[in-house]
Order: C-alpha cells, then structure tokens, then sequence
C-alpha cells in the first residue's frame, strides 16, 4: 500500500454504519475527509461534518464548495448513502418509497459525481457501495434491489465515461453487515438467536461482515494500489453470490 498518499475524500452517509467505518478509516490513514448525511456526522480529526441530503442539489453544490475552498478539490468521492425504507414487491411497493430508492440510491451517485469530477485530477477514483442485494433479485424488495442494481450499471458506465480524464470508476457489494441497525433488526425479531443464524447462514464464511472490512476494500480500491483497476465490481459477501442456493435464501 502506498505509504505517502494523503486522499481529500468525500464520504456520504457518513454518520454511521458502513459509511462512518469508511471514514473513520480514510481519517486515521492521514486522509482529508468531508463527511456528509443526513444527520450531522459526530466530529473527527481532519474531517469537516456536513449535515446534508444527496438529493438536494443545494446541498450537494454546498459540500462540493467546501471541497474546493477548504483543499482545492477533491481525490476521491465515495456515494454510500442509502435507502433502504422501501420495503414491497411488484404490486404493493409505495410509489414515494419506490422513488426515494431511485433518488437516494441510483440518482444522487450521478448527480454527486457530475458536482466533483471537474474537481478530481487524474489519478482520482469513485467508490460506489452498493450490495449483493443489486446482484440478484429478492422478492417484495424491489425498490431496493432494483436501485442497487441501477448503481452497478452506472458504475461501469461511470468507468467508460470517466477513464479519459483519467479517473476511475469501481463498486463494492456487501453481503449481510454487522451494523448498527441490522443488528437492532436482528434485536427485535421474534426469535433473535434464530434470526441470526439465517442471516450468517446466507455466507459461506457462516458469519456476518463487518463494516471495517468493507472500509478496507474501499479504501483500497480508492487508493494508488488499485491504479489498474476499474470498472470493477467487487462482492464483500463471505461467499453469498458465490452459490445461487445462499444468494437467492430468504432470511
């Protein structure tokens, strides 16, 4: 790993989860980082905290502005900021959640990428998180699922479009994560002991990530070491996508 890289990061939905590991991570690595979410990300050291929401073009123009007065511009942009709310299949999905997916999820990766590249050098990357769950489909979780896998497209066509100014373009997809609020849902289920064997019954690994891990891939990805990489999507499932019988198992 490249020992003297000092990335200026934009991570969103910073303020927790996979997203406060990815930052937490790029800070204690020397990173510049300008974290932003809807609830004010806690402080950190080298960090500037917005408080802010992806699909609102002020606040995306607001963050992209402090990039540029604070360092100049920016190195790497990570869109992980998510929607998950929007529980449903086919026929009973809420037309309002069905669209906040898209705007969260699939709409804002664009519209952020669109604020940052002019400020990106070549030799910057994107990171895109966005999960097995785009991989393949899940029944009655078809804003969700359908949004991610928007996300995986977008990323390759991020990568075609963006490799002539010298940027690149990748994705990660995790399995099932030991956040906070997954482990609240496992929590409060009826049978928690039970919930949480299916839950890490889906990986091959037979256990549940962790979002400093996935922080590691990201930060990799980002980073000078993965110069010759793009394009790419890349699972953080334990081996879930690696058979159908684990990726298509309802928990």
């Amino acid at each position: 790993m490249t020992t003297d890289w000092i990335p200026r990061v934009l991570v969103t939905g910073a303020a927790q989860g996979i997203g406060r590991a990815i930052a937490e991570l790029f800070v204690a690595r020397g990173a510049r980082a300008l974290l932003l979410d809807l609830n004010l990300p806690a402080p950190l050291v080298n960090a500037l905290c917005l408080q802010g929401d992806v699909t609102s073009a002020a606040d995306i123009a607001r963050a992209v502005q402090v990039a540029e007065e604070q360092w100049g511009g920016l190195d790497v942009l990570v869109n992980n900021a998510a929607y998950q709310g929007a529980s449903g299949s086919l026929m009973d999905v809420a037309e309002n959640g069905w669209q906040r997916a898209l705007d969260v999820n699939l709409t804002a990766p664009l519209r952020l990428a669109r604020a940052c590249v002019p400020l990106m050098p070549p030799g910057s990357a994107i990171v895109n998180v966005a999960s097995v769950q785009g991989l393949f489909a899940e029944q009655n979780n078809v804003a969700y699922t359908s949004s991610k896998a928007g996300l995986i497209n977008l990323t390759r066509s991020m990568c075609l479009d963006l490799a002539p100014r010298g940027l690149r373009v990748n994705a990660v997809a995790p399995g099932a994560i030991a956040t906070k609020n997954l482990l609240n849902s496992v929590a409060g289920s009826t049978d928690p002991q039970q919930t949480q064997r299916d839950y890490e019954d889906l990986h091959a690994l037979r256990r549940l990530g962790t979002p400093q891990e996935v922080a590691e891939l990201v930060y990799f990805l980002a980073s000078p070491a993965a110069a010759f990489i793009t394009g790419a999507i890349v699972p953080i499932d334990g081996g879930m996508t690696a058979s159908f019988m684990m990726a298509g198992r309802p928990v």
